[in-house]
Order: structure tokens, then C-alpha cells, then sequence
């Protein structure tokens, strides 16, 4: 593997009338949906430290946080034991690290308005 990085995933929770679908075989079903089955949402949103991302949403247009807006990810927080959860997957390597708990992304916008 290249630059010794394990592969991270986030894994989309799906509800059902606000509960957490829980069936195994409908999850997986789920999870494989092409996006434009989903809003655009993918079910495996693959991470990796350094990848360019970009906002979907304003988030604080006064700081220039705003649709459109380029940053670069750096690191995933999470609840430790969410990590352990295993999918088989044929699309990811076997010592993929699959998250279906995140807290937080890490992401830095070089172009920010916000004084240091």
C-alpha cells in the first residue's frame, strides 16, 4: 500500500421512518445503491489525508465558506468503536477501516476569512 495509509470509509447510517434499518441484507442492499438512486449520497464515501474536497452547502458565506468552496481533508474523527465494524466488500482493500460513527472532518480552506 502506498505511504502506509490504512484506507478509511464512512458508512452512511439509513433510516426508515427515523429507525435505523438494521437488516443486514436490506443495509447492504442500501448501501450499494448508485448514488443517483440516493440524492447524491453515496453509501461508501472513501477518505484519504491530503484528497481535495469541496463544500456542497454555505456554511459562513462572511468567511468565505461558501458552495463551491475548495479545501483539502486531513483527518477523520470518530468514535473509536464504530471503527471496528466489518463489511465485506469486494471494492475496498481487506484492511479497510469502515466508520459508521463520525464526529468530525478535518478540513482546511486556504482561501478563509477567519483572522488567526
Amino acid at each position: 500500500m502506498e505511504m502506509g495509509l490504512r484506507p478509511m470509509v464512512c458508512v452512511a447510517q439509513d433510516y426508515f421512518q427515523g429507525k435505523i434499518i438494521d437488516d443486514l441484507r436490506l443495509r447492504k442492499t442500501i448501501l450499494e445503491l448508485p448514488d443517483n438512486k440516493t440524492e447524491h449520497l453515496p453509501g461508501y464515501l472513501p477518505l484519504v489525508p491530503g484528497m481535495p474536497v469541496l463544500l456542497t452547502e454555505n456554511v459562513a458565506t462572511e468567511l468565505g465558506l461558501s458552495n463551491g468552496t475548495r479545501g483539502i481533508f486531513h483527518q477523520l474523527l470518530y468514535e473509536e468503536s464504530s471503527a471496528d465494524i466489518q463489511f465485506q466488500d469486494k471494492n475496498f482493500p481487506t484492511n479497510t477501516k469502515f466508520i459508521t460513527q463520525p464526529k468530525y472532518a478535518l478540513v482546511e480552506f486556504l482561501n478563509c476569512k477567519l483572522d488567526s
